[in-house]
């Protein structure tokens, strides 16, 4: 969720996902390398074969991108790939249980763009890479593509 992603944008590897407006492709993978003589970067693959990588500052990068695993796992479909091996977060499911409970909080303010009838700015909060919403987002964010649909 573009929103819900924003709110964890001081992690910098999250902060180099979120876009705004958010891209209307579906990103594929994110591949994390950190190797000795280069700069810790990630690569990330588009929907269509679009590519770009973004570099991150060392000491800091292994715990950014432990934490950005369990944040795009919980609510995206994002394929992550770890070229280097780190430590899990300490705390998986106290971190999990917050971004579900956050996102809840995301789709309740969204809910308002959709009751309003602003349906495009209603599934920007979404985005392409979403997965396990509840039944009533899905729901919204159907019927808010089909009203959008028909409108052109």
């Amino acid at each position: 969720m573009n929103l819900l992603l924003d709110e964890y944008a001081d992690n910098p590897v999250i902060d180099e996902l979120v876009f705004w407006p958010p891209k209307t492709q579906r990103m594929i993978s994110v591949r994390a390398c950190s190797v000795m003589f280069r700069k810790p970067f990630i690569e990330v693959e588009l929907e269509g074969g679009e590519v770009f990588h973004r570099h991150f500052a060392r000491p800091s990068f292994v715990e950014s991108w432990a934490e950005a695993c369990v944040i795009l796992e919980t609510v995206t479909s994002i394929k992550l790939t770890s070229e280097f091996n780190f430590n899990p977060v300490g705390d998986r499911e106290r971190l999990v249980a917050e971004v579900l409970a956050r996102r809840d909080e995301c789709i309740t303010e969204s809910n308002l763009m959709f009751d309003e009838g602003m349906y495009a700015q209603f599934l920007q909060q979404y985005g392409e890479d979403c997965h396990n919403l509840p039944a009533d987002a899905e729901r919204r964010i159907a019927v808010a593509r089909k009203h959008l649909e028909n409108a052109t």
